[in-house]
């Protein structure tokens, strides 16, 4: 890797082979093998990342450790500094950042720019909000029994080595949300970024080094999760972990790493309900945009709407109008592609066309879409279809959403708290008294009214129940998340 990582890819007739970062320097991989990062628009080679070693990663968790102690001693408002000034280098890249997040996860031009931006404005956000962090002082007294003798001065500290794990459909900002409160904090961290958007976070990790993160206190390791992902979570050298990705994944990579702080946001398969009373239009343009946005390749997605069958045969119509209208499939590099570009592989889009077809043959109804060419998929729209489908009893990373008829509210909010998933759903009613009372049934993280779900406000809290994650997220919670209280117990002379 050249010592200007941002001048690596405008050459696109020969691909880059990128080293790692071991935390001190660019390096090439013992390992000698390599894994290509194929664009989801042209199947072309964006570049390859080599897999690095289990001796690899032993000597860089080793390294991270000595670090940190280092890294702890900073000022927080020095470490803060250097945040600043990784956003602003972000910020003045956004270009070449937005062109390249493009490239190698097809994602549509203005949701590049707005992921590149976005993800330099929460590295200021926390950079800010730590300095607001404090400890707290506990007079003995204040329980029953005993004396004014003790005082319990209290403090938030690092926890160590955290282990930071992104996925492929927000390579940047979901790496940025667990990268900046973790460095600004004083651990020392090992990232791991997706295969789908690792070529992003090397230039991330470029972009932290060159604001002045110090030798051996970020180290990125690349590589597929079945290579170095199973080594890594059950390393005893991490101290924490903070993951986003699958269901699936995520169980399993709870499982294996034992009695460590989690902090993981995993798969929604999130509903929507739709009252009689809400107003049609907003409702159908937000259901639309929940649904369709990056391709629904989202944790946040609406992947279900629910009601009875006056209001959903008045708002799917409107659904089906405004798609029509304003989603358009195509080249995300094309001004003229909103929303929907290519499912990150071939075999995603097939998995999804497969459940698609599953659901015909069940008595779903394909309102609009249904049609695959490669791994793109037209934005789709299924109707009469039941709970027991698979369309909807599993996550569908993809452009598809379900209307489901239910008999009442209560069918409703059984069919959502009956799932495995628990991450987000939204109430559509002009009644925020009504929403009030069905959100407070619901067995799911966060609820809103009027509005699709999504990850943001990134100052709100952010969190997932069931298989949909464990700990709470967002500024202020990820940097409580990634430090410890630790007590210091002070027994005054009497």
């Amino acid at each position: 890797m050249s010592a200007d990582i941002f001048e690596e890819l405008h050459d696109e007739k020969t691909p880059p082979n990128y080293s790692w970062f071991n935390g001190k320097d660019w390096v090439s991989s013992t390992s000698g093998k390599f894994t290509s990062v194929i664009s989801p628009i042209d199947h072309s080679i964006v570049g390859t990342v080599p897999i690095v070693t289990q001796d690899e990663i032993d000597a860089s968790i080793k390294q991270a450790h000595l670090a940190q102690k280092a890294w702890q001693e900073k000022t927080l408002v020095d470490r803060g500094k250097i945040l600043k000034l990784a956003a602003d280098w972000m910020r003045e890249h956004e270009l070449y950042l937005t062109s390249l997040l493009v490239r190698e996860i097809g994602k549509p031009v203005d949701e590049a720019k707005d992921e590149i931006l976005r993800s330099a404005d929460m590295i200021d956000y926390f950079g800010h909000e730590a300095l607001h962090m404090t400890g707290e002082q506990i007079p003995s007294d204040a329980f029953p029994g005993y004396d004014k003798h003790k005082i319990s001065i209290i403090e938030r500290v690092p926890l160590g080595v955290i282990l930071a794990i992104a996925p492929f459909n927000y390579p940047v900002n979901l790496a940025v949300s667990k990268l900046a409160p973790a460095l600004v904090t004083g651990n020392s961290i090992i990232f791991k970024p997706p295969t789908s958007g690792a070529i992003s976070g090397l230039h991330l990790t470029q972009i932290f080094r060159k604001a002045g993160v110090p030798d051996g206190v970020l180290t990125t390791v690349t590589g597929g999760g079945s290579e170095i992902g199973d080594y890594l979570v059950s390393h005893p050298g991490i101290n924490m972990i903070t993951f986003t990705g699958s269901s699936q994944v995520g169980q399993t990579a709870a499982t294996k790493a034992g009695m460590i702080p989690l902090l993981f946001e995993c798969g929604g398969n999130n509903p929507a309900i739709v009252i009689a009373d809400c107003n049609p239009g907003t409702t159908a343009q937000e259901i639309v945009k929940g649904a369709f946005s990056f391709a629904g390749q989202r944790c946040t997605a609406i992947k279900y709407v629910l009601g009875l069958k006056p209001e959903l045969d008045r708002i799917l119509p409107m659904v089906v109008k405004i798609t029509q209208e304003t989603i358009h499939m195509g080249d995300p590099r094309s001004p003229e592609t909103k929303s929907v570009g290519p499912l990150i592989t071939e075999s995603a889009a097939q998995e999804i066309e497969a459940r698609i077809r599953m659901a015909e043959k069940m008595g779903a109804k394909i309102e609009l879409g249904g049609v695959r060419q490669g791994n793109y998929l037209e934005p789709t729209i299924l109707s009469a279809v039941t709970s027991d489908m698979e369309i909807v009893k599993i996550e569908s990373f993809g452009p598809v959403v379900s209307f489901i008829e239910v008999k009442d509210m209560e069918e409703a909010i059984a069919i959502i708290n009956s799932s495995t998933y628990g991450l987000q759903a939204a109430i559509y009613t002009c009644d925020e008294g009504t929403g009030l009372k069905i959100a407070e049934k619901l067995d799911v993280g966060t609820v809103w009214i009027n509005s699709k779900p999504q990850r943001g406000p990134d100052h709100f809290p952010f969190l997932g129940i069931k298989g949909s994650g464990v700990g709470m997220q967002g500024i202020k919670y990820s940097l409580e998340a990634m430090t410890r209280l630790k007590p210091v117990i002070l027994n005054k002379p009497e």
